[in-house]
């Protein structure tokens, strides 16, 4: 992006500085302390006082960077560029990828670029000084940004920050931590000797001593006042006289502007003066634009020498400022004269930004201009590439600053607000959004207004920001209609961005339908507009896409290259931390869990979680919680499991998410029936319409995945509640569904469950071959936590199939499974010696199952076991069941005596 480095340098000061020890010696502090602040009003002299800090650290070889506030930085993206542009004139070297971003108009995310400088700053070791002049023109956002820098720094960054007003950036933790140097007004203010020394060191009028402390107490050390105070004594004005009436405060100050500055100007100065007080910063050639002058660089010039508070930003003397109270000044000065002039004037800056290349600005302009119409209109033409780059946020926030009933006329500008709310999960306000638009493009066409050509893109604009909200909302069906419809009706639109949208979506929502047959020319045609690509963003989202498809069809390998690569482009694009990087991180963590590398998916979703919950759509929330759930139960911690399900479910009913609430119950159903809660699992799949008495979930002609978490939870309730042969009947069904549908990573999942339920129906020699199938499938897309994830009766199932040394692939998986529940890294973690003993062979017994133990080992049958307990003799049937498993035998009497000789039940 276009960097201007005049922000990057302390401005140079037309006379030479007054020294003061005392603030200089405040060097010493500055070094042992993460974050300086200069906190005064206007005309302190902080800028000054920050400018001598870093010339003299500069000077004795230290690193030091320097940025200049402005106005504009609204955006927290231009803010934290220009602070990595600082870092790198200070000599902090920056990765490849940045130092090509600030050469370029690339817009990256505020979140690659905090991690970036972050990094960057660990790996230059050594301590770095940077200095933030003008804090106070910050806007919140870049406020947070920097607060959230600061914090995050490492030690050895010290940053020096000037401010008028009380920056937010969390003060009093660092106060109270130790980490804050402040610098306010009073340490500030000139000294008596201070100000005698700067008015006699200067070519001013010579003051006695009375004079001189008349002039303190009046200015009370500010400098800029002692400043406008000399002024007058170099044009003659007598010593008495200036002081009788010269006051410090702010209206006297603008009487001072007015009376003793501007006035004394010609006519031709003042004329300037008071046009190019509209810009926050110029050059000759905008000047010139601005007031229809010619040779505005004599006229700059002049000013300068006139010394009437013009700064300059660059070492070229190109681009210059006014002194905020100065422009302040004259801008009401400029309103006194004409209220309507300075319309006119940011009309002719728009225009004049919008002809040398700089649309924000010209926008910028034009809404400062009053001109609503004009901004609306320059937006209309850049909102697009504004988008593509990055900076779909700045759009919106241009937008808010148009009235309704103009901006509903620019369906470009609608539309791309409309994806700004649907990224933010905003759904409503995007429908309306596009609504409008589209009512607006209907008229358009009926009366003619903008070509053919023009109209039709914008129609596809508008088919496809549907599109996108059909998919947030997770109506897949609808998804791959919209997908294929404007892949079929408007082949001349070939935008890589947003043609990698389309696919990603249709991707997505074909794996969803499970449809993955005759996959590989969807992946190729959507794989070479991945490398044509120049939108990293759009890229990182394809490969979202593709990456979920082929680890659902067994492409594993593939799936977990192709999630990496996005991930990585995703660092690169916008960090670690970003939404952009979330999309794949969150598949991945689900991927790599699968292949029991537990720790890996953790850090995977720690760190793309956030994300998810804040932009994310279905499929992100889906992978994020149910893998995160799934990483605790691994872990043992059964509780925060349950919480991390409260939390999803939560998010899943504010948006109304269908598939993410079937995901999680599935996720609760399991892990109640495993912890020995099958009631609770049963009323809570009550609760969301799912009963055994219900018509069975089998698998008809339009399947998604949400009918899969349906079937999934009912075959495990009508286990629990001794339904087996309907269980049975409904896991058959799936498992061939997937089998034909060439979703092997289901495949594995259902055969597994059949395995598991024909072992609790006694029928062994089935259970074996449902096993068989499992293993051979799951070697070869290595479903490792699929297997130990069903707990002790997986690990009693592959007891059944006897060692080998057989090097065929299923028998080395289950030897492989046998191994980790055995001594894996993730098996669940026995109780010491020493502990309480409620420790089976292969798994924790609950109180409920020691309590049904007890029963039967009194020679009570299942029957009277259950009307002792109040329970059905189903479910008792399945408690058992569960104790088999966990004591290691299939025998009722060889149970009991086994759980006396471990001490679980009495002797």
């Amino acid at each position: 992006m276009g960097i201007i480095r005049t922000r990057l340098t302390p401005p140079t000061e037309p006379a030479s500085l007054i020294a003061r020890p005392r603030l200089l010696k405040r060097l010493d502090e500055i070094e042992h302390t993460g974050l300086t602040v200069v906190l005064a009003p206007a005309g302190y002299g902080k800028t000054t006082l920050l400018a001598q800090w870093y010339r003299t650290l500069v000077s004795s070889g230290r690193a030091c960077g320097w940025l200049t506030a402005d106005p504009s930085d609204g955006d927290t993206v231009g803010m934290l560029t220009y602070i990595a542009a600082a870092l790198s004139d200070a000599g902090v070297s920056l990765e490849p990828r940045l130092e090509r971003i600030l050469r370029t108009d690339v817009f990256p995310s505020s979140e690659f670029l905090t991690n970036v400088i972050i990094e960057a700053l660990e790996r230059n070791g050594g301590t770095v000084y940077l200095f933030i002049d003008d804090a106070h023109l910050l806007a919140p956002e870049p406020i947070h940004a920097l607060g959230r820098l600061i914090e995050q720094a490492p030690p050895t960054t010290c940053f020096i920050t000037a401010s008028r007003s009380l920056p937010d950036l969390h003060l009093a933790r660092a106060r109270a931590r130790g980490h804050l140097h402040e610098v306010q007004a009073e340490d500030l203010k000139f000294t008596p000797d201070e100000t005698r020394h700067f008015i006699t060191e200067g070519d001013h009028s010579p003051l006695d001593e009375q004079d001189l402390s008349t002039l303190q107490l009046r200015t009370e050390g500010w400098i800029a006042g002692l400043k406008l105070a000399t002024l007058a004594l170099r044009r003659g004005t007598a010593p008495k006289e200036l002081l009788a009436t010269f006051s410090g405060s702010n209206r006297s100050v603008s009487d001072f502007f007015a009376e003793e500055v501007f006035s004394s100007q010609p006519e031709s100065v003042r004329e300037f003066l008071l046009k190019t007080s509209v810009l926050d910063r110029f050059c000759p050639a905008l000047c010139e634009a601005v007031t229809g002058q010619p040779d505005a660089r004599r006229q700059l010039y002049e000013i300068e020498e006139r010394g009437l508070f013009l700064l300059q930003l660059d070492q070229e003397r190109h681009w210059h400022r006014y002194h905020h109270l100065f422009a302040t000044f004259l801008q009401r000065r400029l309103h006194e004269y004409d209220a309507l002039a300075h319309r006119d004037l940011h009309l002719r800056a728009s225009d004049w930004f919008w002809e040398t290349g700089s649309p924000v600005d010209a926008i910028e302009h034009a809404l400062k201009a009053e001109a609503p119409e004009r901004a609306a209109e320059l937006l209309e033409r850049r909102c697009q590439e504004l988008t593509y780059v990055g900076k779909i946020r700045l759009v919106a926030k241009f937008a808010a600053q148009i009235p309704q009933a103009i901006l509903h006329r620019y369906p470009g500008v609608l539309l791309t607000v409309a994806w700004r709310q649907t990224r933010a999960l905003h759904f409503e306000e995007a429908d309306e959004l596009i609504r409008i638009a589209g009512e607006r493009l209907d008229q358009m066409a009926a009366a003619n207004e903008v070509p053919p050509a023009e109209l039709r893109r914008l129609r596809y604009l508008h088919l496809h920001r549907e599109m996108v909200l059909t998919a947030a909302r997770d109506r897949m069906a609808d998804v791959e209609r919209r997908c294929q419809h404007l892949l079929d009706e408007y082949p001349e639109e070939q935008h890589p961005y947003l043609k990698g949208t389309i696919y990603g979506h249709l991707l997505a929502a074909r794996r969803d339908q499970f449809k993955l047959s005759d996959y590989e020319k969807l992946f190729a045609t959507s794989q070479g507009f991945l490398k044509r690509s120049v939108y990293s963003f759009a890229a990182v989202g394809l490969q979202a896409g593709i990456g979920p498809f082929q680890f659902l069809a067994g492409k594993t390998a593939a799936a977990r290259a192709l999630l990496e690569q996005g991930r990585d482009e995703g660092v690169r694009y916008s960090g670690r931390h970003s939404s952009a990087t979330a999309v794949c991180s969150l598949p991945l963590a689900q991927l790599v869990y699968e292949n029991n590398e537990v720790d890996l998916a953790a850090e995977l979703v720690d760190e793309a979680m956030p994300s998810a919950v804040g932009y994310g759509f279905v499929d992100q929330l889906v992978s994020a919680f149910v893998t995160r759930t799934r990483v605790l139960h691994a872990r043992n911690d059964i509780s925060g499991a349950f919480q991390i399900l409260d939390d999803g479910m939560t998010i899943a009913v504010e948006r109304d998410l269908e598939r993410l609430k079937l995901a999680l119950l599935a996720e609760r159903v399991r892990l109640l029936i495993e912890t020995g809660q099958p009631d609770e699992a049963t009323r809570h799949a009550a609760l969301h319409g799912i009963s055994v008495t219900d018509r069975a979930p089998t698998p008809g002609d339009a399947v998604t995945t949400r009918d899969e978490y349906r079937a999934i939870i009912w075959v495990r309730v009508a286990c629990a509640t001794d339904h087996l042969f309907e269980a049975t009947t409904v896991a058959r069904q799936w498992r061939s569904f997937c089998a034909a549908r060439g979703a092997t990573l289901s495949l594995v999942r259902w055969d597994i469950l059949l395995a598991c339920i024909h072992f609790t129906s006694g029928n062994k020699l089935a259970a074996q071959r449902a096993l068989r199938e499992a293993l051979t499938h799951g070697a070869n897309v290595r479903c490792v936590r699929s297997f130990l994830d069903e707990g002790a009766i997986m690990r009693t199932l592959l007891e059944t199939v006897e060692p080998s040394e057989s090097t065929h692939p299923t028998d080395a998986f289950a030897d492989e499974l046998r191994s980790l529940f055995d001594g894996g890294d993730h098996r669940p973690q026995r109780a010491p010696d020493d502990a309480t003993t409620d420790e089976g062979l292969y798994g924790r017994f609950s109180q409920r199952e020691r309590e049904i133990l007890s029963l039967v080992a009194s020679g009570l049958r299942n029957k009277e076991v259950a009307e002792r307990l109040g329970m059905t003799e189903g479910t008792i049937k399945w408690y058992l069941q569960q104790v088999y498993d966990k004591i290691g035998t299939r025998r009722r009497q060889r149970a009991v005596e086994r759980a006396r000789q471990f001490g679980l039940i009495a002797s």
